[in-house]
């Protein structure tokens, strides 16, 4: 099960691999997962998210067919494919808006969204990762082709800088690789409703969905391009 651990005096990520998982070695992916570039960067009274040690390995679904981009599994990977969001950190904790210029850009969607705090407006375009402009039209294209459209009834939003709501490290929104769906009825820590077969097309096309979480951070709204994160 998914926990979360706050660390205690003479912690270390080590100690903390080796309670949980018995694997001191495992301190590295402990460390990705949470977002810590430095392992050594640990402070008393911190929250760390503690995974299964499946969800820790973060092995990526892989797609019926091979994607032209290979969903990235934990920190490292995630800097290399989508950017490094850190270099355009300003000094007071603010994104410099040079992060939107170089690395986002609009996608088209086939049909539109209703937008979910705003049901009377309609989203035409996901504002996200440039990388990913093409594949969340295929998403969505696929949705409607398998008669499942009315299965996804509002949109949430995808790129928002900001931590996760469980823990202190960067949400996957940051870099624009996750989106929000139906969140009115798939709030955090709730089972939710999301439909099985929107869930699979998502797997499909290499996509982690966060009701395989468990515990505070499931997440059935939440669909993120990547794993181990």
């Amino acid at each position: 099960m998914a926990r979360t651990y706050v660390v205690q005096p003479g912690d270390t990520l080590g100690k903390i691999a080796k309670k949980f998982y018995g694997d001191a070695g495992a301190y590295r992916k402990l460390a990705d997962y949470n977002g810590i570039r430095n392992p050594d960067w640990l402070s008393v009274g911190q929250t760390l998210e503690v995974p299964s040690r499946a969800e820790l390995e973060g092995k990526p679904v892989a797609p019926p067919e091979a994607p032209a981009l290979p969903p990235p599994n934990g920190l490292p990977e995630i800097l290399d494919t989508f950017g490094n969001v850190y270099e355009y950190l300003r000094a007071d904790g603010t994104l410099d808006p040079r992060w939107e210029r170089d690395q986002l850009a609009s996608a088209r969607l086939p049909y539109p969204l209703r937008l979910s705090w705003e049901p009377s407006r309609l989203v035409t375009a996901i504002y996200g990762h440039r990388k990913l402009a093409e594949v969340f039209p295929e998403v969505f294209q696929e949705i409607e082709r398998q008669g499942l459209k009315d299965q996804v009834r509002t949109y949430g939003g995808c790129f928002n800088y900001r931590t996760k709501r469980t823990s202190g490290k960067l949400s996957t929104h940051t870099w624009g690789i996750a989106l929000d769906l139906n969140p009115d009825t798939n709030a955090q820590g709730k089972a939710g409703d999301m439909d099985p077969g929107v869930v699979e097309i998502f797997r499909s096309f290499g996509f982690k969905w966060g009701g395989d979480w468990a515990g505070r951070a499931k997440d059935p709204m939440h669909f993120q391009f990547c794993s181990g994160y």
